[in-house]
């Protein structure tokens, strides 16, 4: 394989991806606090469902949640089962099919009856509760937001539950106390929020970090929107730290500009970071192709590691290093990796000659110039229609040209 004299590449042992050899740095690596498992919790069937005008059945959501399971997903969170009655119905059908991930409910930790919350949570066998405090009529005071976080969850865990606990836009020294409280009550897990997208990512590294300060050896899980475009940084940066969940959602769904998209998460944190997330990486495609269809949300051609584009190749340079096996010249990874396969396309800007050359060299053909002026005129003629032809009209166009 063909290797730049200057490239700094760092190749996975399997040859599935590489990396720039500089991410791995030392003097970068000291920068962060990465931890050294990263557990990823999807949050489609809430946060997805979300997704202005998307709906998932139960049925539904029991498919997705046994897929989602088979890649090795640990833990999902599957909506508010307090607050609506079929996602509580939903806890109880994946229970009953099986389902052993953990399943986490969102909570509300403002709610009136916050004894109430708790118990139609777990009534609806979630084996979580994810606590968020926000603003709200029932909590008139600072000793009353402090009481309920203490109160919250201290019932949650004497009903056995696994409690987390977060909130967003909450300055430091309020913050500390909120996550000081959390511990002396028992809590599991904080949750550091960038619900708005309002953090950029070295802020949100730093708070992370701050937080972890804090609160010492209990995991953080980081939760973050897209309306920058920044969830996934931000996601990443927390990580980067020490946060050791990372709460994500398939395609990037989500109300609004949607969350931190799951199977980005993923091939970051595996290529370019080196972290095993323990997920079948084949199995992505077939994940985000089952949302896609019951999500009624088409995805972008070019959306990053799904994307109908991302392994579609016409531009004649890449076409060319594609076709003599320099693969690693114009993709970071291997299409099979993540269940995508690869495609050649000839077009416009295959009519440099040099892919279709490397076409020819491939098949086994001899041919003269004259073979490929004609060959470049057929695919002009071609393109004007239908702007290209497919890799395997170009080997039978050959055949008819040169005998």
């Amino acid at each position: 394989m063909w290797v730049n004299a200057w490239a700094s590449m760092k190749m996975d042992k399997d040859q599935r991806w590489w990396s720039f050899d500089y991410n791995f740095e030392t003097s970068i690596r000291n920068k962060m606090k990465l931890p050294q498992k990263v557990i990823i919790k999807d949050d489609t069937l809430r946060e997805g469902e979300e997704t202005p005008g998307t709906y998932f059945t139960i049925d539904q959501k029991i498919e997705i949640a046994k897929l989602l399971e088979e890649m090795g997903i640990p833990e999902i969170e599957v909506g508010y089962a307090a607050g609506i009655e079929e996602h509580a119905k939903t806890f109880k059908a994946l229970k009953k099919e099986g389902i052993n991930m953990r399943l986490s409910s969102h909570a509300r930790l403002y709610a009136e009856d916050i004894r109430k919350e708790v118990e139609d949570i777990l009534a609806a066998e979630a084996d979580s509760v994810n606590f968020l405090l926000v603003p709200s009529p029932a909590l008139k005071s600072k000793e009353a937001v402090f009481n309920r976080i203490t109160e919250g969850i201290e019932l949650a865990k004497s009903m056995g539950a696994h409690v987390a606990f977060g909130s967003g836009r909450v300055i430091p020294r309020y913050w500390e106390k909120f996550c000081k409280l959390a511990m002396e009550a028992g809590v599991d897990r904080i949750v550091v929020y960038d619900g708005n997208g309002c953090m950029f990512p070295l802020s949100f590294r730093e708070y992370v970090a701050f937080t972890k300060r804090i609160v010492k050896n209990i995991p953080i899980e980081v939760h973050a929107h897209d309306d920058l475009g920044l969830a996934v940084a931000n996601t990443l940066s927390g990580i980067e730290g020490g946060a050791e969940v990372a709460d994500v959602v398939f395609n990037g769904l989500g109300d609004r500009a949607g969350n931190a998209a799951t199977e980005e998460v993923i091939m970051s944190l595996e290529i370019l970071y080196g972290i095993d997330t323990g997920i079948k990486l084949e199995k992505i495609m077939e994940v985000s192709r089952l949302i896609e269809k019951y999500s009624n949300v088409p995805l972008q051609p070019h959306k990053a590691i799904v994307g109908k584009n991302c392994f579609i190749h016409e531009s004649d340079l890449h076409v060319e290093q594609i076709l003599i096996g320099n693969w690693t010249f114009w993709e970071l990874f291997q299409p099979h990796v993540v269940g995508q396969s690869r495609k050649l396309i000839f077009g416009a800007t295959t009519l440099q000659e040099r892919a279709i050359k490397a076409k020819l060299t491939k098949m086994g053909l001899s041919f003269t110039d004259t073979h490929i002026r004609i060959l470049r005129e057929k695919i002009q003629e071609e393109i004007q229609q239908r702007q290209f032809i497919t890799e395997q009209e170009l080997e039978e166009l050959a055949k008819k040209i040169i005998n």
